[in-house]
């Protein structure tokens, strides 16, 4: 195969006989693959249209739920692309934290404030014998 030239059989033998059992195993397999062979052709042309193609051809024995968690993750992928694409059009630059507030998150204490609760719910003022 052309480009399979330059990389050494040590690796590509490796890369023949993995056995991939877990997610990690699978996504050094998947990085493995990427950088022996898929690398170089990245700024070929045609590289989207092959893409597309080796999706579809890996998608094709998953279960319909599998492929929708996989386009999922790619309606994602494409989402961030056309932000940054948006954002560089703009000429806006990157917040430094983009991570979003949490709860709770605005001021920290130790201490709890009660007495807004007796405040709130004192219905009978100093004395609670004065009901009428």
């Amino acid at each position: 195969m052309p480009g399979w030239e330059d990389q050494s059989s040590k690796d590509i033998d490796a890369l023949l006989s993995a056995n991939p059992r877990t997610k990690e195993d699978f996504q050094v397999l998947s990085a493995q693959i990427i950088e022996l062979v898929i690398k170089q052709h990245h700024s070929k042309p045609l590289y989207p249209s092959f893409v597309e193609y080796h999706v579809r051809q890996l998608a094709e024995p998953l279960r319909d739920v599998e492929v929708r968690k996989a386009a999922s993750a790619l309606t994602t992928l494409a989402n961030e692309k056309q932000k940054e694409q948006r954002d560089k059009a703009s000429g806006k630059k990157k917040p430094k934290s983009a991570s979003k507030p949490t709860l709770g998150a605005a001021k920290v204490s130790s201490k709890f404030d009660t007495g807004v609760y007796d405040e709130a719910l004192d219905d009978f003022g100093k004395d609670a014998d004065d009901f009428m």
